[in-house]
């Protein structure tokens, strides 16, 4: 994407390999393959339209701009391929990341559907040094304008394993390790709130979450009909060596329809909580996983988030299509304390470009305006 600043600054690392498959490390999707269920009659399309060897490389330079990181590109590459008795594509790939501010990436990813699709496994490994901007917690301290420049050299371990426990519905486990070091200017800051602590700068944070998925989608890489929802609880303890004990909730709710032979209406709302003791990078960041786009990734960033967005996507040729976004959503202390009036808009406009015909895998593109800025999203794959 061209924005790369995400929810977590764990999940900034993790999109360096969500961005080259379209999905995001927060909202790994994945369904049953007995009877009529959804994905087989996907994998027996698959079988007979794919190429000979049942494997589709695609690989996109990503322009990267935008003003938390400055000019640059990510490289993304995922290799999608269907092993017998697949239901659903597997995916191998990852990302690299540089630009002229002096950010540095890269992530490695690897997807799978075993038994039938009885279970969902996901890892995921990401080193970086990047160079952020911190406006600070709050809509206040966001709309104020001002930041100081850090330094940030986080590394990130995922492992996922989701069994599927009923039709359509899946429970597991997953195990995540972050380490953080942030540098801050020596000067001081120009506002209290933008001074870091000092506990913060150096973090260890590792603990298991529980993973829950309901999924009744047609396809995984280009949905036309019906719903995904996923819920995360993440909780950071002492005895798995974290620095820091807290818990962090999100949830995502994705919804799909047939609008005519050549469109369709996708919808999304999301959710985050971030615990008491969290650290200021693991807050819930507006602007991240596409929820919602024109904005700077991390600019807006409190204890919640919510978001709620839609997109309707038309396919005009075998390989072109457009589509059209709109939504609201805000940053705030707790979900009372939301208002109307404050919250921040986004819409824009895309062009798709279908890679990969055999797995119905597009190439975006995004314009997005949000309340004071835009921005310009590069991506494997849709954003929801």
């Amino acid at each position: 994407m061209g924005a790369l600043a995400t929810r977590p600054l764990a999940v900034r690392l993790g999109l360096l390999a969500g961005m080259a498959t379209g999905f995001a490390p927060a909202a790994l999707a994945t369904d049953i393959a007995t009877g009529s269920a959804p994905g087989q009659e996907e994998a027996e399309q698959l079988h007979a339209g794919r190429e000979d060897d049942g494997r589709s490389f695609v690989v996109l330079p990503i322009p990267q701009s935008s003003p938390t990181l400055g000019n640059g590109a990510v490289l993304a590459a995922v290799l999608y391929y269907q092993p017998e008795g697949s239901a659903r594509p597997w995916m191998t790939g990852g990302g690299a990341l540089w630009t002229d501010n002096g950010s540095r990436g890269a992530a490695l990813f690897q997807k799978a559907y075993l038994g039938g699709d009885r279970w969902r496994v996901t890892a995921i490994a990401a080193d970086a040094e990047l160079h952020l901007k911190f406006y600070g917690i709050g809509e206040g301290a966001a709309e104020r304008g001002r930041f100081i420049r850090i330094e940030q050299s986080p590394t990130f371990y995922r492992f996922d394993a989701l069994r599927k426990v009923a039709p359509s519905q899946y429970l597991g486990l997953r195990l995540q390790k972050v380490d953080v070091t942030t540098r801050v200017p020596l000067d001081a800051p120009a506002f209290p709130d933008l001074d870091i602590p000092s506990p913060q700068l150096d973090v260890a944070l590792a603990g298991p979450g529980l993973l829950y998925e309901y999924d009744t989608r047609d396809s995984e890489t280009g949905p036309s009909q019906g719903t995904y929802f996923n819920a995360h609880a993440q909780w950071y303890v002492s005895g798995w060596g974290s620095d820091r004990e807290y818990a962090n909730v999100t949830a995502a709710l994705n919804h799909y329809s047939t609008w005519g032979p050549k469109g369709v209406l996708a919808l999304r709302a999301y959710a985050c909580s971030a615990g008491d003791n969290a650290p200021f990078f693991d807050l819930c960041l507006f602007g991240s996983q596409a929820d919602l786009r024109g904005y700077e990734g991390g600019q807006y960033r409190d204890s919640t988030l919510v978001a709620v967005q839609g997109e309707y996507r038309w396919q005009f040729a075998r390989r072109w299509g457009a589509v059209a976004f709109a939504g609201v959503g805000d940053v705030a202390p707790s979900f009372g304390d939301y208002r109307v009036d404050d919250l921040l808009p986004s819409a824009g406009v895309g062009l798709r470009f279908k890679a990969s015909t055999a797995y119905d895998v597009n190439v975006r593109v995004d314009y997005a305006r949000g309340k004071d800025g835009d921005a310009v999203y590069f991506s494997i794959g849709e954003a929801f």
